[in-house]
């Protein structure tokens, strides 16, 4: 209640933003179309779909506010998933959308030209360039015949295909443990920096660790490019996005309409409880996305987590389930990582076993999406800037209701309260996805702020809350690690 009241009047002076005047506000220089920053949508005449679905978001917000937190977060996503401009050729062009593009069905995203961070830090080799977007695979996946993989899905004509599929070989979590579906396969995971965290890794030569142990020894840390409102004599400027994805191979059971898809070689093959340290090539679907994004007024990043609709059930929702529908008459969902028994029965969730033991993870979700927002019920109707934390989520469906990103929500954003000693709103924060077993003590940046050189003395926050320059350049290790 002390934070639902704290909330409370954080949320009565928080400001409502049209983006309308925010690309007047921000018009004063030629802005990189490519950033989405939102003059570049003003300049280019491109219109809101809505008050949260655009094509282009600001480089920061005026005043942080639990209200403006969210709103930031959901127009994050909402643009960043526009659907990427193709070439004369119909291949993806990196980070550049196409402001032109209907939002029906499924498309390629701005955000999936982005680089992985398998392709930055490749120990001795130098980062993939940033046009690139075809990059060196294990040999098991660069033999595979592509048109003989995909022919062998039902509608891979209804999969985005412009791009190299993307590897996936990451397959434990934060917490060290697998994520298991309905047949036993773990959930994959994927760290991506935008143009800006590219270029701040790739200019500093951060991918090599004698380059950035001297880049330590000289500047005491690192500290990634923040976004701004309007720099004076400058405009707006982007700053660094970091995101995990989290990807579920999909099987002939699911209806692939209900999500973002993506081919992607999956290596190592994890099935019924066996390693094959081959590859094959899958159909994927997008279930988690954790936005970070840092900015002058979000210092130490804000932390936005978006997660598909059908992950599990609330713990409170299970009894009141068994009947496949909702006391409103509304039918249950096919979760896609809770199963209940022939009599509706659950039993107290447990973490899985190792996933060499092939046994599915059986989870609820710990708290509904925007639990630590006043008012947290929905309201009977939302006006067109409504900043009830529902609304956000409604407007997400409204704007995306022809294409499968109608199924995604804002799970919550958490940042630091201004001038508070470090208070976090909210304390709490976890992907069902991701943070999947401690969802009920997950804080994004307290976990990140242990983002630190692997060596004794080191002190906590030095490498920007990221933890791919350690794990990825000082310590280098094997790609199953999910942080």
């Amino acid at each position: 209640m002390r934070l639902l009241s704290l909330l409370s009047s954080v949320g009565a002076f928080s400001l409502v933003l049209s983006q309308t005047t925010d690309a007047t506000a921000q018009s004063g220089n030629a802005c990189d179309p490519t950033d989405q920053l939102a003059c570049a949508c003003s300049e280019a005449g491109v219109a809101d779909v809505n008050a949260t679905v655009k094509a282009c978001f600001l480089g920061d917000v005026n005043t942080v506010t639990a209200n403006q937190a969210d709103n930031f977060s959901t127009q994050i996503f909402s643009a960043i998933n526009w659907p990427v401009k193709l070439d004369e050729n119909g291949r993806a062009i990196a980070g550049m959308p196409d402001y032109g593009s209907k939002l029906e069905g499924d498309w390629t995203t701005v955000w999936e030209t982005w680089k992985s961070t398998n392709s930055i830090f490749r120990r001795d080799a130098p980062p993939i360039a940033w046009n690139e977007t075809d990059v060196p695979l294990p040999r098991a996946c660069a033999q595979l015949d592509l048109k003989a993989e995909m022919a062998k899905v039902s509608y891979a004509d209804r999969i985005p295909n412009v791009m190299q599929p993307r590897l996936l070989d990451e397959y434990l979590n934060p917490e060290g443990r697998a994520f298991l579906d309905r047949n036993g396969r773990p959930v994959r995971y994927d760290v991506i920096f935008n143009k800006q965290a590219y270029e701040f890794t790739t200019s500093n030569n951060l991918w090599d660790a004698k380059s950035l142990t001297d880049y330590l020894d000289e500047n005491g840390q690192l500290e990634l490019p923040a976004g701004t409102w309007n720099t004076k004599d400058i405009g707006p400027e982007r700053g660094a996005i970091v995101l995990k994805s989290s990807w579920m191979v999909m099987d002939e059971i699911h209806d692939p309409d209900l999500f973002h898809k993506a081919w992607a070689f999956v290596s190592p093959i994890i099935m019924d409880g066996k390693v094959d340290h081959g590859c094959a090539l899958e159909p994927v679907a997008l279930i988690g996305l954790h936005v970070v994004y840092k900015t002058e007024q979000f210092a130490n990043w804000g932390w936005g987590t978006f997660e598909h609709r059908h992950i599990a059930p609330l713990w409170s929702e299970i009894g009141s389930t068994t009947g496949g529908v909702y006391p409103d008459g509304r039918p249950v969902p096919d979760w896609l990582f809770y199963s209940r028994d022939s009599g509706g029965a659950a039993t107290l969730n447990a973490q899985p076993k190792h996933v060499t033991e092939g046994i599915p993870s059986r989870i609820t979700s710990y708290y509904p999406p925007g639990y630590y927002a006043e008012p947290i019920g929905k309201s009977l109707t939302c006006s067109p800037t409504d900043q009830n934390f529902w609304c956000f989520n409604e407007r997400l469906h409204e704007g995306f209701s022809q294409a499968a990103f109608k199924n995604y929500v804002l799970k919550g954003t958490q940042w630091e309260l201004l001038n508070s000693g470090g208070k976090l709103i909210p304390e709490i924060l976890g992907n069902t996805t991701m943070e999947s077993f401690s969802q009920e003590t997950s804080s994004c940046q307290t976990c990140h702020s242990y983002a630190k050189p692997d060596i004794p003395g080191s002190k906590r926050e030095t490498l920007d809350f990221i933890f791919s320059f350690n794990r990825d350049v000082l310590k280098p290790s094997v790609p199953v690690q999910g942080q």
